[in-house]
């Protein structure tokens, strides 16, 4: 009898197990189906519910990944104050219970919240560290949901090469989930359309596009999945196609309202209606403009919670084991002395009655000094919340003054949509927060002015006066004066009264595009290649450095006369002008990328069009500085005259 009630015990306990087995497989379906919606009080619901059965039976894996994902969908749905206080708790809970697996997705967590405040360095910083994480520790999972957070940040970052790289590899990984699989789609789609605005004509890109597509649509439709990207996904879809006249409609279905007004940007200027494109552009920087100065008042408040997840990963993390330390030392250094003093009293009670007493005063003395040494640490830790915070603030102050300054010069490429006989890209990354290299171009009437420089030093005194060289060469260019009189007036501006020193290196052209004469003054600058076109299709191009009069940099001393050269004809020639960040940059063996691999990198090839020179070339410098840390600004110009 008592055999047959342990069976029955025994199914019981098996059906109960199998039947929780299936609750949190159908509960976690409801997660990631309700996950891609706005039905909030349902995905609440289905999260709520998952944790606690999992929390009963045990499944710390389950149990975390939906606490991760209440984070992030309350950080993107709802508030981000309350999304970083859900992953502050999910943080605090796995350090408390000592769970890898916790603290390995809320790590992913970390990622998803820095990157949604624009903090992207530390948010690609926390993805890859994830990844690794994953591979040691955890390689039944998947890293598809990392790789698409890093196909995010390089999209933002407008490496559409690398948009496209990483949803292939979150595509690549085994056991992918269905609404992973749809993100990764979209950003590869989202980098195959940007890339495609460069090459309309490349068919492999444009089958490469629609195979992503069809793939993506099958996807939607067989798992019933809901996409808010769609609208963005559909007008890349009708321009890879070359149906430019639907743009217009379909931009005004884009869900986000920022990526709506941009997108109708565009679609007017595929259509070729620039009056309605320049009109659409100035709204939506009014737009921008907005969401950035209510950006700013809402980092302020966000700034304890990030501090908080920041110290998690970092400061607090090594105090807090150094504090834990120091108490177990005493700790032990009290419980040994303890001991030897007990032993005494008992061996020798009679004869040291009064050493057990000058013990029991060192002891006291001991846990005072324990005691000061602890305040001491306690104020440590609230000064290094203090400086963090400044830290943290100064950080915030750096990325708006490089916003700032990244709008000094021109960020739209075409940038003469009426104009079919020039092409012009241009690319400009600080090493730090601001920089000293700038470039500018302009039209005036039938020429084409145009300027590359590098200031001596970086950070924030060579960001300030990067502007006022920027500022200076447009108002002095409009008056139409030559390239050789620019430089004249800009070193006599810029020299007197420069009691800090600073100068620059400046390129300055000018192509009078109905005898395609270059005229252009280098004032120390990096000599510029000009690159004659193959002599055959397939053939590479014939580069060559431009050879120049030997002036001063801008800045330096008052009172220079500056000589101007110039070329006859550059008709369907390039020229492509860089920085020395570009020829100097250094990889992690100190070699440095030189002007003789940028030659044999042009002399290599043949080139479309003007930003696929550069993505090209930006491609052959990164692969060559590998991780090494950037030095310098790096900053490129190509015009192409047709």
């Amino acid at each position: 009898m008592v055999m047959m009630s342990s069976l029955t015990t025994t199914a019981q306990k098996t059906t109960q197990k199998a039947s929780d087995a299936e609750e949190i497989e159908r509960l976690t379906k409801m997660m990631y189906h309700f996950f891609s919606t706005d039905s909030v009080e349902r995905f609440m619901s289905a999260t709520d519910s998952l944790m606690t059965l999992c929390r009963k039976v045990g499944d710390e894996e389950t149990f975390y990944k939906a606490w991760s994902n209440q984070a992030n969908y309350n950080f993107s749905k709802i508030s981000r104050e309350k999304g970083l206080t859900i992953a502050k708790e999910e943080r605090a809970y796995a350090e408390k219970h000592n769970s890898k697996f916790g603290l390995y997705t809320s790590t992913n967590s970390y990622a998803v919240m820095m990157s949604g405040i624009g903090m992207i360095d530390e948010a690609e910083k926390a993805f890859l560290q994830a990844i690794d994480y994953q591979r040691r520790f955890f390689p039944e999972e998947n890293a598809a949901f990392q790789y698409i957070g890093l196909a995010k940040i390089e999209h933002n970052r407008h490496h559409f090469d690398k948009t496209v790289d990483y949803g292939k590899k979150a595509l690549a990984e085994k056991g992918v989930l269905p609404i992973h699989q749809l993100h990764a789609y979209n950003y590869i789609l989202f980098g195959l359309g940007e890339l495609s605005k460069a090459s309309r004509d490349d068919n492999a890109l444009k089958q490469t596009f629609n195979e992503a597509y069809a793939k993506r649509k099958r996807l939607i439709e067989d798992h019933g999945l809901q996409d808010a990207s769609g609208g963005m996904v559909n007008f890349y879809e009708a321009s890879v196609n070359g149906r430019y006249n639907e743009l217009p409609e379909l931009a005004t279905k884009v869900a986000n309202k920022g990526n709506r007004l941009a997108f109708i940007a565009s679609a007017w200027t595929y259509v070729g209606d620039y009056k309605k494109a320049y009109e659409a552009h100035r709204i939506y920087k009014e737009y921008t403009d907005s969401v950035n100065r209510a950006e700013i008042g809402r980092a302020t408040s966000e700034y304890g919670l990030q501090l908080d997840l920041a110290k998690a990963e970092n400061e607090m993390k090594d105090l807090r084991l150094a504090n834990q330390e120091h108490r177990e030392h005493i700790h032990h250094i009290i419980m040994g002395t303890i001991g030897i003093i007990a032993a005494l009293v008992i061996t020798f009670l009679l004869f040291f009655l009064h050493r057990r007493h000058k013990h029991a005063k060192e002891i006291e003395t001991a846990y005072e000094k324990l005691e000061t040494a602890h305040e001491k640490l306690e104020d440590a830790y609230n000064q290094l919340e203090v400086t963090t915070a400044a830290k943290e603030r100064i950080e915030s102050e750096l990325r708006i003054a490089r916003d700032i300054q990244m709008g000094m010069v021109p960020r739209i490429f075409p940038p003469f949509p009426d104009r079919n006989d020039i092409d012009l890209y241009a690319y400009i990354t600080p090493a730090k927060e601001v920089g000293g290299d700038l470039y500018d171009f302009f039209m005036q009437s039938h020429k084409l002015y145009f300027c590359i420089g590098d200031v001596a030093g970086k950070g924030v005194p060579a960001s300030l006066f990067m502007s006022v060289v920027v500022n200076l060469f447009r108002l002095v260019a409009k008056e139409g004066f030559p390239p050789e009189y620019i430089a004249t007036r800009l070193n006599d501006t810029l020299a007197s009264d420069n009691e800090n020193g600073m100068f620059c290196t400046l390129f300055i052209g000018e192509i009078d595009m109905r005898s395609y004469r270059l005229n252009y003054c280098n004032a120390g600058h990096n000599a510029p290649l000009i690159i004659d076109r193959p002599i055959s299709p397939n053939a590479p191009c014939r580069p060559n450095f431009i050879e120049m009069e030997s002036n001063a940099p801008i800045g330096l001393w008052p009172n220079l006369e500056f000589v101007g050269e110039s070329i006859e004809n550059v008709k369907d020639r390039t020229l492509f002008l860089y920085t020395d960040g570009i020829t100097e940059a250094e990889n992690s063996s100190h070699e440095q990328f030189g002007e003789q691999r940028l030659y044999d990198f042009f002399k290599s090839r043949p080139f479309t069009n003007a930003r696929q020179t550069i993505d090209l070339a930006n491609t052959a410098v990164a692969a060559f500085v590998g991780d090494a840390e950037p030095s310098d600004d790096q900053t490129m110009l190509c015009i192409k005259v047709k």
